[in-house]
């Protein structure tokens, strides 16, 4: 593996500040804990957590999707994008996953585990295209997901191939 400069310099200045719990820690080592503080943090925005609440208190925001009902879709998801395949698969992405409400939200879709699923963004953003169009979805978007032609068919397989490099899923055509 080959490293920047700056790099070193924050793995040098992390090793300083492990020097009261891990006097002469190894560049190993050091890495080793901040992989184990990304991964952490990563688990806590899937709501993985040892001991769940036994009786979790009601969301304010009729949008937010509970702890529970997280926990529950990326376990029956398996952590992978389930956008259906034209073949007959699942894309099957780990990539930049996020939890969408199969009825959207804006057309009354509940926070619910059977209400929900696990999507890629690429796919999320499709998902939102074919109920709300390419005009109302773009004063929402920026950037690469501007402009992305899934309500217009035709143009939208040319986009589906770029996608690819997106998500990381394994698309034939989009649905």
């Amino acid at each position: 593996m080959t490293v920047s400069k700056q790099f070193l310099d924050k793995l040098d200045a992390a090793r300083k500040g492990q020097g009261h719990s891990q006097p002469g820690a190894s560049a190993e080592k050091v890495i080793e804990a901040a992989l184990d503080l990304l991964l952490a943090q990563q688990a806590r925005r899937r709501a993985e957590v040892k001991r769940p609440q036994k009786n979790p208190r009601p969301a304010r925001n009729p949008g937010h999707v509970p702890a529970g009902v997280k926990r529950a879709v990326w376990s029956r998801d398996e952590g992978k994008c389930t956008w259906p395949l034209d073949s007959g698969g699942i894309c099957g992405s780990t990539l930049r996953l996020e939890i969408d409400h199969v009825v959207p939200r804006g057309r009354g879709g509940a926070s619910t585990v059977d209400g929900c699923r696990l999507l890629c963004a690429a796919h999320n953003q499709l998902a939102a295209r074919q109920v709300y169009g390419d005009d109302w979805m773009d004063q929402f978007t920026s950037g690469a997901a501007r402009n992305v032609p899934v309500a217009r068919e035709a143009e939208a397989l040319a986009w589906a191939a770029d996608s690819r490099m997106v998500c990381g899923g394994r698309h034939d055509t989009f649905a």
